[in-house]
């Protein structure tokens, strides 16, 4: 399977003829016009702009293309975001509406593995504390992610596409970073932080319950991975 930040840089590198696009903010940039330059003898920002408005976009992942700084920066397109949704709902992991409990728990907290397992990959194998590894807070990003699962699981349900918000398309954007990462091996510790950040950016109960269910099995299968 091709995942969708796979596809996206290879429909960039396909319509510009030049290897190199790559993720950048919400945007995939491609540095094509470098090489292109060198081979006219001009500069890339001579190049970019009349490149941009030539590049059919029609069929693609993309919405629309911008000449910036000498790179062609593509906007991914709602079917793209759409596309990130499908494979995370593809994930295997056994996720079931009201699965888990909603409230938080009574402090102090027994030390769960997961939490000693991310602490340890996000502090480069450094051995956290028990105390650390035990607290319910955004100090312990074990705790916030296995929390903000359970979350989206009360929240996940089917729902018909529709347009995303710009803060949904971050979301979208993190978990196609952990179902690229997690393809090879491992998800990355990190990646899966940043998945569970970008869910509190909208507010787990404003998500639509489509994307709700995408974002809980993508994080669940990485809490069971690690």
């Amino acid at each position: 399977m091709e995942w969708p930040l796979t596809q996206a840089r290879a429909a960039a590198d396909l319509l510009t003829g030049g290897p190199g696009a790559r993720l950048r903010g919400q945007i995939i940039a491609s540095p094509a016009a470098f090489a292109l330059a060198r081979d006219a003898g001009q500069t890339p920002e001579a190049l970019v702009g009349a490149l941009a408005h030539r590049l059919p976009l029609e069929g693609t992942c993309f919405s629309a293309v911008e000449a910036q700084g000498g790179y062609l920066n593509f906007t991914l397109s709602q079917g793209w975001y759409r596309s990130v949704e499908d494979a995370a709902l593809l994930v295997e992991y056994p996720v079931q509406k009201g699965q888990y409990p909603v409230t938080l728990p009574d402090y102090p907290a027994s030390i769960h593995p997961f939490d000693w397992r991310l602490l340890t990959l996000l502090a480069k194998g450094k051995a956290p504390s028990p105390g650390l590894a035990a607290r319910q807070d955004r100090e312990n990003p074990g705790w916030l992610l296995r929390y903000t699962a359970r979350r989206l699981a009360a929240f996940g349900g089917e729902t018909p596409p529709k347009a995303y918000t710009v803060e949904e398309q971050g979301l979208l954007l993190a978990l196609a970073e952990c179902l690229e990462q997690a393809a090879g091996s491992l998800p990355h510790a990190r990646s899966l932080l940043r998945a569970a950040e970008a869910v509190w950016r909208v507010a787990p109960q404003r998500l639509p319950p489509r994307t709700a269910l995408a974002a809980c099995r993508v994080l669940e299968q990485g809490l069971d991975s690690l």
